[in-house]
This record gives structure tokens, sequence and C-alpha cells, in this order.
């Protein structure tokens, strides 16, 4: 049932022509994301590839989705190689990029070879693997593997093609992998590249000439139709309604902030109170500074990081003293002047993002790790009296720039190690965070319900179901990304990164609004669309201002089914199968050198 079916190799022009074929889906698949973002070529994009593959060896597919991954991950990925904050550390930076781009090209190199086998078995159902295949290797960088680094998903790709992505909300994105791989797949069904000169004919399978192409179409025919009705539910329940937010964008240029500039950070400080003090003109209800814009960080009870005893003197109960408007020392740090600020000027509630230490009730591998020198990227809220009300911190961190992968590995250690150390200036280790936290903001008549996530997490599906499936059934009204990518300048990394929370907003059903330090500050509603964004002079990064929005929130919000039972399911699935696919592939292999040895004693 499995066995393979014979294919005549190639030689010559038709070999080459194969080769090309394969190789036609690497730019395709390029011009899916920003900057280029070409509607609805995803669903196209990997039919070469897939056309061509049972032509090639075993070793040859694994060198053709390895070349088509190079093309897409270098290529979109550039962004990651042109950070810098020091002169002179570029080498260090473009040596890890290439790494983290060459190791997911590898990852589409064993795609290419596992769909390769499926797709030459005697059998015709093992084609319908093909998606499942495409969707392991995808959710493998979900996990501390050589590229922990899920990034780039197919899904990203279909943001143009409105009625499917509505579909998220039943199955995530990693429905939407399965629906383009399945798509691709059934378009280069009825076609075969057959005979010693790679001719295109038709299929003599019946399954493949119709069975696939009509199911396979068929389910992204019925997930659009699906899309439009639920696209105009969700907007008839979108009321509008939501808290007046404003968002602080200052603009703080990323080596200012990493070099700790005693002259250019509390210049800063006083233009991000600046801009706050307009969004307090303009009536808000919330004000939302970025990721790590409170400068020296904090403890989650609103005191100075490194001297909280301290800081504590300056308070009389939840008082600030006056003195703290004056010239931040070490001893009150940038906290306690932001305190005073709210309680005595602003009286409106703040989300500010800051480290703050871990807690030794948070401290679990107090056995080899130095929790002196590890700290939280947290958002902390603070109400209009300037009082810390509650806290989140990122549970999902950045690979190398906030965590060590494997960092019981000394060679892996020292290697990230360095890396941080050009980056930022030195090697910091921040800790996952374990809370949930479901923030309330005091309102009229009742309160808002809101979750936070911070930068890098809006790539997790998961990040986004375990602030939403909650035992105790509470659900938000809408939610705040913070985030700082001023790393990443003009790139298109903000326009992929935009795209990661539109998706996140559709399988949550939950407006977003984006605060960030240089851009895209923006509000996304619950279908995905991008209702408002800061804009200064046509440009919408790389400046400054304030974003002062209202979440279209909706109706009674609750959790959808990709959020209440779905979630990574399709995922463990996807991986079941590569590993069932891997061993079998390896079992043939294993068969093949037994016969040979045994060939050879003969």
């Amino acid at each position: 049932m499995l066995r393979h079916r014979e294919i005549e190799p190639l030689t010559g022009r038709p070999r080459l022509k194969v080769w090309l074929l394969a190789l036609a889906s690497a730019p395709l698949l390029t011009l899916t994301l920003p900057p280029w973002e070409v509607p609805g070529l995803v669903l196209i994009a990997l039919c070469p590839l897939l056309l061509a593959l049972p032509r090639l060896s075993t070793g040859g597919s694994w060198v053709a989705g390895f070349a088509v991954g190079m093309c897409y991950f270098w290529i979109n990925l550039w962004w990651l190689g042109q950070m810098g904050t020091t002169p002179g550390n570029e080498p260090a930076i473009f040596a890890m990029f290439a790494f983290v781009a060459t190791a997911m090209a590898a990852y589409y190199g064993l795609c290419a070879m596992c769909m390769r086998w499926v797709l030459t078995r005697q059998a015709a159902w093992p084609v319908w693997l093909v998606p499942w295949i495409w969707l392991g290797f995808e959710f493998a960088h979900e996990f501390d593997t050589p590229a922990p680094f899920p990034w780039m998903s197919l899904s990203q790709g279909t943001l143009s093609v409105t009625p499917l992505i509505q579909s998220a909300d039943l199955w995530g994105s990693y429905g939407l992998v399965l629906i383009v791989v399945s798509v691709a797949l059934g378009l280069v069904a009825p076609f075969e590249l057959a005979g010693p000169a790679a001719g295109l004919r038709l299929s003599p399978a019946r399954f493949n000439r119709a069975a696939l192409p009509a199911l396979s179409l068929g389910v992204l025919a019925l997930a659009c139709i699906y899309g439009v009705i639920r696209q105009g539910q969700i907007e008839a329940r979108q009321t509008g309604q939501g808290p007046l937010i404003g968002c602080v964008q200052a603009n703080l240029k990323q080596e200012v902030k990493v070099s700790n500039d005693p002259e250019l950070l509390p210049r800063s400080f006083a233009r991000h109170m600046e801009l706050s003090r307009q969004c307090q003109a303009a009536g808000v209800g919330l004000i939302a500074w970025p990721e790590t814009m409170l400068f020296g960080g904090a403890t989650r009870d609103g005191h100075s990081f490194r001297f909280p005893e301290i800081s504590a003197r300056y308070y009389e109960g939840d008082k600030p003293s006056v003195t703290l408007l004056g010239p931040v020392n070490a001893y009150t740090a940038y906290i306690g002047r932001l305190r005073a600020e709210i309680h005595y000027n602003l009286k409106t509630p703040v989300l500010v993002g800051a480290l703050t230490p871990v807690p030794p009730e948070e401290q679990f591998d107090r056995d080899w790790k130095d929790y002196d020198f590890r700290a939280y990227n947290t958002a902390i809220l603070l109400n209009e009296r300037g009082m810390p009300l509650a806290s989140y911190d990122k549970r999902y961190l950045v690979p190398g720039g906030e965590y060590i992968p494997r960092e019981k590995n000394f060679l892996v250690r020292r290697i990230v190690e360095e890396y941080s150390k050009s980056l930022q200036g030195r090697a910091r280790t921040l800790e996952p965070g374990v809370q949930r936290t479901l923030f309330t903001l005091p309102a009229r008549g009742g309160a808002w319900r809101f979750t936070t996530s911070i930068c890098y997490e809006f790539v997790w599906p998961q990040a986004y179901i375990d602030l939403h499936r909650r035992d105790d059934g509470a659900y938000p009204d809408f939610h705040l990304n913070i985030s700082n990518e001023g790393w990443f300048r003009q790139s298109a990394e903000l326009d992929q990164a935009v795209n990661y929370c539109r998706l996140r907003c559709i399988e949550s059903r939950l407006p977003m609004v984006r605060a960030t330090n240089t851009g895209i500050t923006c509000t996304i509603d619950a279908t995905g669309r991008v209702t408002e964004r800061l804009t200064v002079n046509g440009s919408d990064r790389e400046v400054e201002g304030i974003l002062v929005t209202r979440p279209p929130v909706l109706e009674d919000p609750g959790p959808t089914l990709f959020v209440a039972w779905v979630g990574r399911l399709p995922g463990y699935l996807s991986l079941a199968v590569i590993i069932s696919i891997m061993t079998l592939m390896g079992h043939g292999r294993f068969q093949v050198w037994r016969r040979r040895r045994r060939g050879e004693s003969a």
C-alpha cells in the first residue's frame, strides 16, 4: 500500500526543466509577504514545487526545498540582519541572522523530502498528508529546536484574502496553512510530469484528476462562504463604544535606549510625559506606553528596581511625595517620577512597559540560575493616583535577544551571549512570566476588561489562547499589545508584525490596540481590519505622536471555537504525521541498506 512508485530518472534538459519548475516556488512564496504582499498569490505559490517533487531524487527534493526556503527566509527576514546599535557589531548581528534563516530553510528541505515520499507512493490516499507535513514543519518552530522562531508562516500570505482569514476563529492560523497547501495540491493533482521528457500530462489516477481538486477547492469555497457570513455577524456586533485610549509613540532611537545615554534618556522621558499630557487633554481613559519605556525598570508594587526599600520611603501610604516631581535619582528612579506625575498632574491610568525583578516565590530554578541577573519583561497598570493595580509578565520570549535556548549547553550559551552583547551591549536573560492577567479598567457604569501581550508574543497563537481560555469564564473586551520594534527601523518587519496581530484578533474575535515605540501604532478590529493608525506626514514608522482611539468592542464577547477547544491540536496532529513519515522513511532506507549488505555477503 505504501510501496514506492517506480519513476524514471531524468537527465539533460528535462532534468533542468524540473529543477527550474521546483525553484519557481521561491520567488512566488517570497512575494506573498510584505513589502510585496501580492493578493492571493499564496494559494498557488507552492504549485511548481509540488508538481516537480515526484521527479526529483530524495536528496534532490531536500536541495529544492532548501533552495526555496533560502530565498523565502533570506529575503523576507533580511531586516533581522540589519539590527545594530553599536558600530562594529554588524558581523555578529548578520551571522545570527544567517544562521536563523539558513536553519529555517533546512526545515523546508526536510519538508520537501517528506512531501516527495508521500507523492511517490503507489496508493492514492497518502497525498492528503502533504498539507499536514507542511504544517508540521512550521509548527516545529514553536519548540526549542535549532530554529525556535515561528515567524514567516504561510498563514501570513492569506491576509489579503479577507473571506478566508475569517475562518481562523474556527481553526486558527494552523487551519489556514492546511487550506493553502491543500489548494495548491488540488491545483496540481490532475497533472504530472511524465516520461523521459518530463512532459506535462493528465494524471492517470482518477482520484488525482477529480476527487482531490474538488475536495480541496470545496474546502476553500466553504471557508470563504463561512468567512463572509461570519464577518457580517461580527461587524453587526461592533459597538464602537470602547474606552478612549491614548497611545504614546515617542520614537526613541534604539541606540539611545541600549546605551542608557545619561543625557538623552531624561529627554526621552520628558517627551513621553509631554505626549501623555496631550493624551490627557484629549480626555482618554487610559494612556499606553510601549514596551520597556519605563527606563531603569521597577518592582511590581511600583518602586525602584535596584533600591525598593529606599524608594518606598517616598510614599505616605499610596501617596507619592511631591519631591518625586524633581530630578530622577537612583533611589527614586523613573517609576517614582511617573507615579508622582500621574498622581498630581495626569490623574489618568497608565499602562507602561518595564523590566521587573523576579519575585522569590517565582524563582523556580535557583539551583543553577542566578536571579540577580534575571528579570521579567512586564506591563504594569497604574491607576489615576499612580498606584500599581496589576501587572503581566511576558511569557513568550525572543530567542537570542531575551533568552538563551538550551542555555545549559555551554557552547550554545556562549554563542548567544556574544550575540546578545553585540545587539544590546550586555547579555540579558529574561525569564518567561507565569501570570495570565485580566486587567480591569474602571469606567462609568462598570469596568472594561482587557488583556495585554508584549511585542513578539503576537507571533504565537498559544500566547493568546493562554490569556483568553480562562477557568473563571471571564473574557476581555479588548486586547492591548505594547511593543518596541525600534531595532527594525523602516523595514517590512513592522508590516509583518501588524499582520500577525490581525490574525490574533480574528482567532480570538477581540479588537486590539497597539502602542509601539517607533511604529506601527494602530487599532485593529475583531475582523482583522486596521481601522486607525498613527501617521505623521504620511509615514507610519519612525515618527513621533499620539494615537487617540476607541477599540471597536463587541457586544457579549466570548471565546471562539479556536480559543476554547481547538488551540494547538492541528499542530500536534501534524507533528504526529511527520514523525510517522520520517520513521517510515528511515525504516525504508534501513531495509535497502540491509538488502545491499546481504547481496554483498552472497
